[in-house]
């Protein structure tokens, strides 16, 4: 029974930072969004695009803040149609250094902002507020950027207090295949998250610039951390994890089990860093308290 309580009041508390955007009396602005990063900001903010990339992938990917159904999909994010973009009559877009090939076509529909994040180094808790003040100079909701991040700085030290002190470093993995893995150190989003929660990363190897780096299942054996997995898994990698003996190990020999967390935007911004917050938070007091439950 405290353990439902305990979800219960993070799920409150999540959901009611996930699906209230802030409030803008001039939430249309004219803008279309390339990059979901852009696109959770800019709704956490209050501003609702004319257009934003897959939606239908934001929403499984991203899921909050949520995209209103009036917005335009744009189709692709690496090959937006151009002719939709050109109806909606923006007078600014936006997209990230990832998409600057796309910058020489949109620049004849409208005014191109490039702005970056997970290309320009260390990705942490400072740098997304920087991106969102950013972000928010172009759209004049400057005041709306400091509340938003006031208000995920009070939500993540509200987490904090409810992870349990001294707690041990986390590995942070996503299942490519049966055997090989993205493990997440450091400029992730992931590692940003769980170090303003007060845990450390078990992975301090070499990461890319999104903050991942490509290993095979076996050297999880060598890291010192309890395994997360963020979700989803490939088609066809569960049934094979039952088979693979190396896995079972895995799951077996840690003092504290593999937990897994569902599908976050891994090269998000403020909202997604707050939603893994949560989720994090939720997985690990779960498991805290069923183990006590069981000794």
């Amino acid at each position: 029974m405290k353990r439902f309580a305990l979800l219960l009041v993070l799920a409150i508390s999540f959901s009611c930072y996930a699906i209230s955007p802030l409030q803008n009396k001039s939430n249309h602005v004219g803008v279309v969004v390339i990059d979901w990063t852009h696109a959770e900001t800019l709704l956490a903010l209050g501003i609702e695009p004319l257009g934003i990339a897959q939606k239908q992938d934001y929403a499984a990917w991203v899921k909050e803040p949520k995209i209103p159904d009036h917005v335009v999909d744009l189709g692709l994010r690496t090959q937006p149609n151009l002719e939709i973009i050109r109806e909606l009559s923006p007078n600014k877009i936006f997209i990230s250094p990832m998409f600057s090939a796309l910058s020489p076509q949109l620049a004849k529909i409208a005014k191109v902002k490039e702005i970056g994040l997970y290309a320009q180094g260390e990705v942490n808790l400072l740098a997304m507020e920087s991106m969102t003040r950013v972000l928010a100079s172009e759209v004049g909701v400057e005041a709306s950027a400091e509340q938003l991040i006031k208000q995920t700085r009070n939500y993540i030290n509200t987490l904090k207090q409810k992870v349990p002190a001294n707690y041990p470093p986390v590995v942070i993995v996503q299942f490519m295949d049966a055997n090989h893995l993205r493990v997440f150190g450091k400029n992730s989003l992931y590692k940003a998250a769980i170090n303003a929660l007060g845990v450390k990363s078990a992975w301090t190897g070499v990461t890319n610039q999104w903050g991942f780096s490509l290993i095979a299942i076996d050297e999880l054996i060598t890291i010192e951390g309890q395994v997360i997995v963020v979700e989803p898994l490939p088609v066809g990698t569960k049934q094979a994890l039952v088979d693979n003996q190396l896995w079972q190990y895995i799951r077996t020999k840690s003092a504290k089990p593999v937990l897994t967390i569902p599908a976050i935007w891994s090269f998000g911004a403020l909202p997604s860093l707050a939603r893994f917050g949560a989720l994090f938070v939720d997985a690990i007091s779960g498991q805290q308290l069923i183990n006590q439950g069981h000794r």
